[in-house]
């Protein structure tokens, strides 16, 4: 297996015991890894390279307390771990309303690298995605379209990055605001 090939693996062993045991909030109770896996295949099939591909398994690890950045660049090198920071919102972001928060990932994501706005791209489509078939069980109607509308912030900052992905992401925003 190549070196290319082995951080991608780790990445997804690593993102998949992490996050074990954690569930979208849909009734199905999907396992949390499918988003994973999901961002991971969008950035791939975008012509991501194996380090973003590989942050893309790990891309909510750091922000949802799993692991710290330090830990990753030790596991998986520094490239992996700068794009997953790069698409983490901080700690104090957290915590505040969906709109706000978006807006605040979209004014850092301009500045990102390009590897971090084709995951961060990924992962809206992925979210928009699953709200169109269902809203999260724990989302009331507003806080659902709140998040719609500040992915739009998100996926301007990110746009140039990937057309494909752009194109995806349209479909997706037009899936779940049906």
């Amino acid at each position: 297996m190549s070196m290319d090939k082995e951080v991608i693996v780790a990445a997804l062993r690593h993102a998949a015991a992490l996050h074990e045991g954690t569930y979208r909030p849909d009734r199905a109770r999907t396992p949390f890894v499918s988003h994973l896996s999901e961002t991971a295949e969008l950035v791939s099939q975008a012509g991501g390279s194996p380090a973003e591909i590989a942050a893309a398994w790990l891309h909510d690890a750091v922000e949802d307390g799993l692991t710290t950045v330090d830990d990753l660049a030790d596991r998986f090198g520094r490239e992996v771990a700068d794009l997953v920071a790069a698409v983490s919102d901080a700690p104090e972001d957290v915590g505040k309303a969906i709109s706000e928060r978006k807006a605040i990932q979209a004014a850092r994501l301009a500045a990102a690298p390009e590897g971090a706005k084709r995951i961060k791209l990924a992962e809206q489509i992925s979210i928009l995605q699953a709200l169109a078939v269902e809203r999260p069980l724990s989302w009331s109607v507003e806080r659902a379209d709140a998040y719609v509308e500040g992915s739009r912030l998100v996926a301007e900052a990110c746009a140039a990055a990937s057309p494909l992905l752009a194109e995806r992401y349209a479909a997706a925003l037009a899936g779940a605001t049906h």
